[in-house]
């Protein structure tokens, strides 16, 4: 942890200051200690160098599993492809060079899809992840001083509001328990004319009432291992079935879609042992995730509205897509600590 991330920091219960406390490593540096609130002295531990600020054991815990199990089955620098990078530049609308020495927050990194783009471009990147996940993202990306690891909860972020340039949340809002009070935390970390995007799956007949909806009453029943087994089985069978359904004139797409399975033909220029892991994460991801809470382009637009964002746009594509702008003079009053 650096000095950069640990002057952003505050205590998430009462939102008072903290105070470092250094067990190894440099000041600036700091690989394992404490946090001590002065205020309702709460202590939070920096382990491996990242600050933690969850239960050891939480409702996340799968997404935690899923990326030690897959740590580089998303990152583009990994496959060789760009599907994540055009994917953030398409849901986001920001270009590549405004993202150059800006703050950035992202929420819910996983194993760092997103934050590796950014980081690319030159911003500093805050990532924060509720799972142990935040692990696999430091051990794909590294260190570096641009670079800032938090594991922290987005109903109660450890983070001085107002402190960024741009903030975004892909993939997370629809695995929580309430979609609408994570998101509302998001704007609070813009500064004045900051940019926010955030998506969140939209509702569909098949998710909800298909062959997934299905196998989620066993799997989300099922230990993490087990479940995590069955899914690797399940692709391990279907996926060649959605090969030759995708061959299939007319019909073939539609066939593809009502398959348990997410569609990997994007990845077909990748090795084969590639696309297969690619699969297998999807799959976990379906069905061993506690939570599926879709939405809908009104409802994000509402949200956007609400937080007093301008330049409010909500879309809907494969997700639903949300953007806005934090007024320039509008500026977030730092709550008093209890």
């Amino acid at each position: 942890m650096r000095q950069d991330l640990y002057q952003r920091l505050r205590c998430p219960r009462c939102l008072a200051r903290l105070g470092l406390t250094i067990e190894a490593g440099p000041p600036d540096h700091v690989v394992a200690g404490w946090l001590d609130c002065w205020s309702c002295v709460e202590k939070y531990p920096i382990v491996n160098g990242i600050p933690r600020f969850v239960p050891v054991m939480n409702y996340a815990d799968s997404f935690g599993l899923l990326w030690d199990s897959f740590q580089q089955a998303v990152l583009d620098s990994a496959l060789g492809v760009t599907q994540s990078r055009d994917r953030f530049f398409r849901e986001t609308t920001w270009k590549p060079e405004d993202l150059r020495d800006k703050w950035l927050l992202e929420i819910g990194c996983g194993a760092g899809r997103f934050t590796e783009i950014a980081f690319q471009c030159g911003a500093n990147v805050v990532a924060v992840d509720y799972s142990s996940a935040i692990d696999a993202c430091r051990r794909n990306l590294g260190d570096d001083p641009r670079l800032h690891y938090v594991q922290g909860d987005i109903y109660s972020l450890p983070l001085r509001p107002g402190m960024f340039d741009y903030v975004c949340c892909f993939g997370v809002l629809h695995r929580l328990p309430d979609a609408r009070a994570g998101f509302r935390e998001l704007p609070k970390q813009l500064k004045p004319g900051g940019q926010l995007a955030v998506d969140i799956a939209p509702r569909r007949f098949f998710r909800r009432f298909g062959p997934t909806a299905w196998f989620r009453l066993l799997t989300t029943r099922l230990p993490y291992a087990q479940s995590m087994r069955f899914s690797r089985a399940l692709t391990s069978c279907l996926l060649p079935l959605q090969r030759v359904l995708g061959r299939m004139p007319f019909i073939g797409r539609w066939l593809q879609h009502q398959l348990p399975i997410a569609p990997v033909e994007t990845l077909s220029a990748c090795r084969a042992d590639l696309v297969h892991e690619r699969a297998c994460l999807a799959m976990c991801d379906r069905l061993m995730t506690q939570h599926h809470q879709p939405g809908d382009v009104e409802s994000v637009a509402q949200w956007l509205k609400d937080a007093g964002l301008e330049q409010i746009e909500a879309c809907c594509d494969t997700l639903i897509v949300g953007r806005g702008r934090k007024p320039r003079g509008q500026t977030t009053q730092e709550p008093r600590a209890a």
